[in-house]
């Protein structure tokens, strides 16, 4: 199902922004673990953690990374309250918000479910963003709850069950409103963006999986003046709706997958990343391909797939907490890098933006 522009992403925020800062102010010496892009590799020496995290003090016995505070100090019940005071805040806030901006329709006494598994709009890089949005969403508030004292697992039972919780809440409003609709593969990406911090903290090895984003803006939005204009050709008002620039990743650290010499002699901070894209959607909200499709005089948008180094911006040099903080944030984004594309022709790209 298309939606209005950043629906996803700023509930998101609103929840991260609540969250976050309240937390770092209010133990600045002890602030939450990074919310690390998915690869949080379990086999990393301790060397490397010990770089990642600016000081080997704060390293596990297996050198897994930073250690939870409840590993020493146990819960921290002023840190939880400031947590659910920051999520009470974030939730009537940012509802406030969305019924004032989105929910002002028609709205219908039953549910309107929607079976959008086609793609015909997006080709389902739409499923992309909510996937990417529910993931970035459970990975911070899984964060969030360590660092209130709450052990590994159940803190990534608790970030995946609230994140799950808070994207349900907003399909269940769309539900009940005839432009938007409970959208089933919306709701799917959804789940299983949320519970892949979950899968790697119970499955530690499916840590050398990893998923990031990369966007270089399209004609379809940096034309868009020019083709809102009389006759109107496809274009689309707010990047966030700018799906042919984005491509969405799935990275495999692969010094993770070697053994023996081709271990050493791999880079650790070199991966492989396996990419889906569009080209030639129709712009915002409307169809790209099928009988329905907006341009009848343009050809169907096609999907594309790429193959590509990737690089871990963990790796980076500098240390310090602050410093790798920043780089594990760095690593939701998918670098530019050489590239080939496989489908729907062969093409290479010495930078893939």
């Amino acid at each position: 199902m298309a939606r209005s522009p950043g629906r996803l992403p700023t509930a998101a925020a609103f929840v991260l922004l609540a969250v976050w800062p309240a937390a770092w102010a209010a133990a600045p010496a002890d602030p939450i673990p990074a919310a690390l892009p998915v690869f949080e590799t379990a086999s990393l020496d301790r060397a490397e953690t010990a770089a990642e995290a600016g000081s080997s003090e704060k390293k596990t016995a297996t050198g897994r990374g930073l250690s939870a505070p409840s590993s020493r100090d146990g819960l921290h019940l002023s840190r939880l309250a400031l947590l659910a005071g920051g999520g009470a805040v974030a939730h009537y806030v940012g509802f406030e918000y969305f019924d004032r901006a989105w929910y002002q329709g028609q709205k219908q006494s039953s549910i309107r479910w929607i079976h959008d598994w086609s793609g015909d709009t997006y080709l389902n890089l739409d499923k992309g963003g909510h996937f990417m949005g529910g993931l970035f969403l459970s990975r911070g508030l899984t964060g969030a709850y360590r660092w209130a004292g709450v052990d590994d697992r159940p803190a990534a039972i608790l970030g995946t069950l609230t994140s799950w919780g808070a994207l349900l809440e907003i399909e269940m409003r769309d539900a009940y409103f005839r432009e938007w609709g409970f959208s089933l593969p919306d709701f799917a990406a959804n789940t299983l963006g949320v519970a892949i911090p979950l899968l790697h903290t119970l499955v530690p090895a499916s840590r050398a999986i990893g998923f990031k984003i990369s966007y270089w803006p399209s004609k379809l939005y940096t034309e868009r003046r020019q083709r809102s204009r009389d006759p109107v050709r496809p274009h689309t008002d707010y990047i966030i709706d700018d799906y042919e620039g984005m491509t969405f990743w799935m990275t495999l650290a692969v010094d993770h997958v070697l053994w023996g010499g081709a271990k050493e002699a791999w880079p650790d901070y070199l991966g492989i990343a396996l990419g889906y894209g569009a080209t030639g959607l129709h712009g915002s909200n409307v169809k790209s391909k099928g009988r329905f499709k907006e341009y009848r005089d343009l050809p169907d948008a096609r999907p594309e797939i790429f193959v590509a180094l990737d690089f871990d911006a963990r790796h980076l040099p500098g240390h310090g907490e602050l410093w790798s903080s920043f780089k594990s944030q760095l690593n939701w984004t998918h670098f530019p890098a050489p590239a080939v594309r496989v489908y729907p022709d062969f093409r290479f790209y010495l930078l893939f933006m």
